[in-house]
Parts: structure tokens; C-alpha cells; sequence
């Protein structure tokens, strides 16, 4: 079968349920709130298909994305073109990257951290430290994991153009002690009378809070600035909050 990320249209369709310019209107609050320094540059980990791309390009800001995966570039860049913008790409891992020079905001989205240790991800908070500038902001959504390991079970639908993209994610616990967990997405695709199936299949380590300050700010001059439920400022993560949906996190260069 093969990937969901062999097919970034498809890909797009299935994840368009986000509100792009709610999403954006959020990091320019962080940015109001937050950063020490005015932002003109942006640089999005693990990019994908670029979602938020145009939105900020429109509202001015110079975008940057980096992902592994040559397919997913080759998407955005064609998506760029055609809006006529002028950004810029990098085929790199983000846990180990060098750029031509530092940028002034620096995010990643949907929970796309993915190490296989804690190493790694020290590692990581170490070049993005070197990617961006001082007192500019890391914005991280989904990234770490509040609650214990389960296996778990989400499904959703989302239609385009005439497509249907039907996705089913599942997590399986493999290794507790090792925070590891296995990761299904699975896409069943209906185009224009044709049926399709994609799927990723990989090994996903959980990030927990405390490993997660540990190696931000005292393994990496890293300050948390805090972490909110739901992208909601006026929803703190703390105890008694309830049910955790898509948490932003928010860390600042020192």
C-alpha cells in the first residue's frame, strides 16, 4: 500500500479541517504577547504541504519550511508558484540542520516531533536554538504528550473538489518503558468514482512534559513561556482542566 505521503493533494484534503487563518491569528497574538523581537521571518518545521504558508504570506511575513520528504516540498513549492510568492525550502531533518541564517519565529505543527530518543531530541532543541534568533518564539502544536500512553483510536472525513478522504488514526503501545508507540494513518480516498487506500505505518516516541523542559531550557537556553489547551489563551494547562485537545506550547530564546 502506498504512503500517505507519496500523495500530498490527497494529504491536504484530509487535514483541511484547521481553520488557517484562526490558527495564524493565534501565533500573532504569541508573537504580540511573547516575542522580544519584531518577526519578518518565519520558519515552519516538518512543513508538509505548507498549510499556513499563503495566510502569512499574505499578511507579510517571509516563510521558510523544512521537511525530509521531496514530494511534500515539490507540493508546496508548486502551491508558491502559483500564488506568485517568493519563499524559500529546505530538504533537511530537523534534528540536525543548519541554515544561511537565523530566522525571528520558528513553529511546527500537529504534533510532527518525532525523535527516537531523548538524544535526539536534545539534539533538536539545539539547532533550533541556532535557527533562530534571541528573544524569538518556538511555537509548538500536539507536541507533548500530557497524559499517559494508551492505545487510541480517531476517524474523520473531509471533502474537496469532488474527493472524499476518510481517515482513520490509531496508536498502539509497543514499549513503555522506551515511550515508544506505533502510528497508523490510514486514508481510504474516493476520486471521482475511484477508491484508493494510503497509509503511514512508523514508530511514534511520546515527549512528556517534563523531558520535554528538561531538555528545552536546562539542556538548551530555552524559556517556557507556558502551554494552553485547544489554542485557547484563556485555557492554561493545569490541573482539573479536563479533556487535552491539540495544546500549543510556547518557548522563547534567551
Amino acid at each position: 500500500m502506498d504512503s500517505i505521503y507519496r500523495y500530498p493533494h490527497y494529504y491536504e484534503i484530509a487535514y483541511s479541517y484547521r481553520n488557517i487563518p484562526a490558527e495564524v491569528d493565534v501565533m500573532e497574538e504569541a508573537i504580540r504577547k511573547y516575542s522580544k523581537i519584531p518577526v519578518h521571518t518565519v520558519l515552519e518545521l516538518a512543513c508538509g504541504n505548507s498549510p499556513h504558508m499563503v495566510e502569512l504570506a499574505t499578511r507579510g511575513y517571509e516563510y521558510c519550511g523544512l521537511d525530509l520528504n521531496p514530494t511534500m516540498i515539490e507540493f508546496a513549492q508548486n502551491k508558491a508558484s502559483a500564488h506568485n510568492l517568493d519563499v524559500r525550502f529546505y530538504l533537511a531533518n530537523f534534528i540536525d540542520f543548519r541554515l544561511e541564517g537565523p530566522k525571528d519565529f520558528i513553529y511546527i505543527m500537529l504534533g510532527s516531533l518525532y525523535v527516537n530518543n531523548a538524544d535526539e531530541l536534545v539534539s533538536h532543541f539545539s539547532n533550533v536554538y541556532k535557527a533562530l534568533k534571541p528573544g524569538g518564539l518556538y511555537f509548538l502544536d500536539w507536541c507533548i504528550d500530557f497524559s499517559p500512553l494508551d492505545n487510541s483510536e480517531d476517524s474523520w472525513v473531509m471533502r474537496r473538489d469532488g474527493i472524499t478522504v476518510s481517515t482513520r488514526y490509531t496508536t498502539r503501545l509497543r514499549n513503555a518503558a522506551e515511550q515508544l508507540y506505533e502510528e497508523n494513518i490510514l486514508f481510504t480516498i474516493r476520486d471521482r468514482g475511484r477508491q484508493q487506500k494510503l497509509l503511514h505505518t512508523g514508530i511514534r516516541r511520546a515527549i512528556f512534559p517534563q523531558e520535554f523542559v528538561l531538555a528545552a531550557t536546562k539542556l538548551n537556553d530555552f524559556e517556557l513561556l507556558g502551554w494552553w489547551n485547544d489554542w485557547n489563551w484563556n485555557r492554561p494547562l493545569g490541573e482539573g482542566r479536563g479533556e487535552i485537545i491539540r495544546p500549543i506550547t510556547i518557548l522563547r530564546k534567551i
